[in-house]
């Protein structure tokens, strides 16, 4: 059985993750779309190698910031690692907030043919930013969610797979592939939210501004730098807003992609819901035993 740990942002899926693999003996697969990009560490919240307690972790820091990663890249890998630990007689633990990501490995998304048709940019080229998301919304709102509405390249490529069909990845994307079972965190959104936004300020004091510095100051582009913590410092670097504008809206939208991940996860998932006991983790820890061994 693959065992699926899915929470929004800062809820604390990284120690119950820990907790549940030394229970099972078993490794831990990130289902996060940043992590694993090196040099993105603080912004993504990535676990650091002391942290990790001895437990092998997968998909961290396989690629450079100015490498493309894509869901149809994530899927290959992750089960190429299910098979592997298949193989092995361990349990797969994928623990991520990426919804999308982890849907695509469950389910059955083909990706193949997924060229982008190229004539798209021409025909939208007239189009905002907005204005092209919202297009996306309409034909594919699953990956509306997951696409950040600035990462143009990404927006088109959606559009043109749901526009051409050449990619069959709605067609059965309900059919498991696996057996599975999902273990959601959650709170109470006043209480997630503050930890949100106090999680911006540790980022900042653990010096988030610096590392995303050096990579602006690397001329780095890609994709990488859509992730939020990093878009939005990159534009306070380019001069479009001030310091502590740029901090708000980090806030901002990481609120809003917790708020987008719930969406995500109640309407795709059969999630078994757990609400954090922020006072004694362990309760949580033990919840999610129980649940994943009913």
């Amino acid at each position: 059985m693959i065992i699926v740990v899915i929470g929004p942002t800062g809820i604390g899926k990284t120690k119950l993750s820990l907790a549940l693999a030394k229970h099972y003996n078993t490794e831990i697969i990130s289902g996060d779309s940043v992590q694993v990009y090196k040099e993105l560490n603080i912004g993504s919240a990535k676990i650091k190698r002391i942290e990790m307690d001895g437990i092998k972790h997968h998909l961290i820091d396989i690629l450079e910031p100015t490498e493309d990663f894509s869901v149809a890249l994530f899927q290959k890998i992750v089960r190429e690692k299910i098979e592997e630990f298949n193989e092995r007689g361990i349990n797969p633990l994928i623990v991520g907030g990426t919804g999308l990501y982890i849907k695509s490995v469950l389910y059955d998304y083909n990706f193949s043919n997924s060229s982008r048709d190229k004539s798209l940019d021409e025909l939208y080229i007239d189009l905002s930013n907005e204005e092209l998301h919202n297009i996306l919304k309409e034909k594919d709102y699953e990956s509306s969610i997951n696409i950040h509405i600035n990462n143009r390249k990404r927006v088109l490529q959606a559009i043109s797979r749901s526009k051409d069909n050449k990619v069959s990845m709605n067609k059965n994307k309900d059919v498991a592939l696996y057996d599975f079972k999902i273990i959601g965190l959650t709170l109470e959104r006043e209480k997630l939210y503050e930890i949100i936004n106090n999680r911006v300020d540790i980022m900042i004091n653990k010096g988030l501004i610096k590392e995303v510095r050096s990579l602006y100051d690397k001329g780095i582009k890609s994709n990488s730098i859509s992730a939020i913590g990093y878009k939005e410092l990159y534009s306070y670097f380019d001069g479009n807003c001030s310091l502590e504008e740029a901090i708000v809206k980090i806030k901002q939208h990481s609120r809003n992609l917790a708020k987008k991940q719930f969406t995500f996860f109640n309407n795709q998932f059969n999630v078994n819901w757990i609400n954090v006991d922020l006072y004694n983790f362990n309760n949580t820890i033990n919840e999610a035993v129980e649940l994943l061994e009913k």
